[in-house]
């Protein structure tokens, strides 16, 4: 009996069965659902970030007229793009703020995190395509596979294979073959019409290449759990156990396995309290210019040297405007403290990080919700990339206002100010985030150990079924 005898069987008693009947309708409808909600979110948040993005440039490019820098404590927002694959993975969005207020002196954080407001419940995950595909889809490989083994040996037929010379390896190969075609016969009409969201004619080609990627994982993440069902319905010889310890080794892998590795990761890698973390900027602020207090001891000081510097006496005779010079002075310290204190809390986060990324060679679903989050662009690294852009912007912005105080005004002329068209003149924020290539460079090892795990799970199952008995 060949490989593709063997698949053809088993493909054809599969789909015949009521329970794949019933499951694929089960799992159709929840994917449909899944999609239309993450879909409609897609669309209303898209059109938020877009409509937000407008007010706020157009309230800064309209602003009264007023001092430069009274602009830069009038501050502006910022917002986080929604990325076209973030309605089929929503990754840590919901967790991270979206919006983020500049000012001056100020290094503030995200706001508007969804997560919160929303029960406990919700934190276990929301219904997206990414959810059915990684958490629920292996559940339906489980009833489908969980006696593919075990009921050919409790009817018998096992011992008629073997003594018909059909090989264990063939009979692994062509058993994962049909199953396998069966779970693609379903999971490939669900990527397919998973696709739509990119029909937009605002897309760019990189996301389908992403989407592409991302796929494949989630076909390779299925062909795992398709080994690990046959390899478990090998080892037992009662398919009720075959059930019951696949189901244990999903709740594992999938629920418990992500949760105890950022646990884990929290613990051993502890984040400064809100508390201790503002303690410490404050300190570290108040040893430095204060362009606000002029008679600080950091700010007399920097007074001295420059006038030593110019050959002047008193400030007023300096060729430019003190009080736009020291408040730049200042605002460069108070960014050189937000960013050192910021750089070792991104530290911490990278060593969390690199726990989760550790902890996911233990489970194929870590590995293809990685692979995702990072393609989709909705993961910590788009996120920080996000941060460091508008922290860039920030300091950008309000150097352009104090430059033009200390340049354009006279020294203590604080009435002076600027129009509108100043104001609109100002940089824009333009941010588009990670491209194709970063995104596929912080993706390429997680995908690399997807596919390791799906070739090291098949020749186990080869093993296994080597050294399988008929009784």
């Amino acid at each position: 009996m060949t490989v593709i005898t063997i698949a053809r069987q088993e493909l054809r008693s599969i789909v015949r069965e009521r329970r794949f009947q019933v499951a694929a309708l089960v799992l159709s409808a929840l994917f449909a659902l899944s999609l239309y909600g993450a879909w409609d979110y897609y669309a209303s948040l898209k059109r938020q970030h877009t409509e937000a993005a407008r007010i706020a440039r157009n309230q800064w490019d309209n602003q009264e007229p007023k001092n430069p820098h009274s602009a830069a404590h009038y501050g502006t927002y910022v917002f986080k793009p929604v990325y076209p694959l973030s309605f089929f993975d929503r990754g840590i969005d919901a967790f991270t703020g979206n919006t983020l207020f500049l000012e001056g002196h100020r290094m503030n954080e995200a706001q508007h995190r969804a997560i919160a407001d929303r029960g406990e419940l919700a934190r276990l995950g929301v219904l997206t395509p990414a959810f059915v595909l990684g958490i629920l889809f292996p559940l339906f490989i489980i009833v489908l596979a969980f006696n593919t083994i075990t009921g050919e040996r409790e009817n018998g037929n096992l011992r008629l294979l073997l003594a018909q010379g059909v090989q264990p390896a063939a009979l692994f190969v062509g058993k994962g073959l049909g199953l396998g075609l069966a779970v693609l016969s379903l999971a490939l009409p669900f990527l397919l019409v998973g696709s739509v969201g990119l029909l937009l004619p605002e897309v760019e080609q990189q996301h389908w290449i992403r989407y592409g990627l991302m796929a494949l994982a989630y076909l390779v993440y299925l062909g795992c759990f398709v080994h690990l069902a046959l390899i478990v319905s090998a080892l037992v010889r009662r398919a009720n156990v075959a059930l019951v310890a696949l189901l244990g080794l999903w709740i594992l892998m999938c629920l418990i396995a992500p949760k105890a590795a950022a646990e884990y990761a929290a613990w051993k890698y502890p984040t400064p309290t809100r508390q201790s973390y503002q303690k410490a900027v404050k300190k570290d602020l108040e040893e430095g210019v204060d362009g606000h207090d002029p008679s600080g001891e950091y700010s007399k000081k920097l007074e001295q040297e420059t006038l030593k510097q110019y050959g002047v006496s008193t400030v007023d005779s300096l060729p430019f405007n003190w009080d736009g010079f020291i408040m730049q002075k200042g605002e460069e310290h108070e960014t050189y403290v937000f960013q050192k204190h910021k750089d070792k809390l991104l530290a911490i986060y990278q060593q969390q990080q690199g726990v989760l990324e550790t902890a996911a060679l233990l489970s194929p679903y870590l590995l293809v919700n990685l692979s995702s989050q990072r393609l989709a662009g909705t993961d910590v690294h788009t996120y920080h990339n996000f941060l460091a852009a508008a922290e860039k912007y920030r300091v950008e912005l309000i150097g352009e206002l104090n430059n033009d105080l200390m340049l354009n005004f006279k020294y203590g002329d604080w009435k002076g100010t600027r129009d509108r068209a100043f104001f609109a003149s100002n940089k824009k924020f333009e941010y588009e985030g990670p491209d194709l290539v970063q995104a596929w460079r912080v993706s390429r090892p997680s995908l690399v150990l997807l596919a390791g795990w799906y070739l090291l799970s098949g020749f186990i199952g080869l093993l296994i079924l080597q050294r399988i008995k008929p009784v």
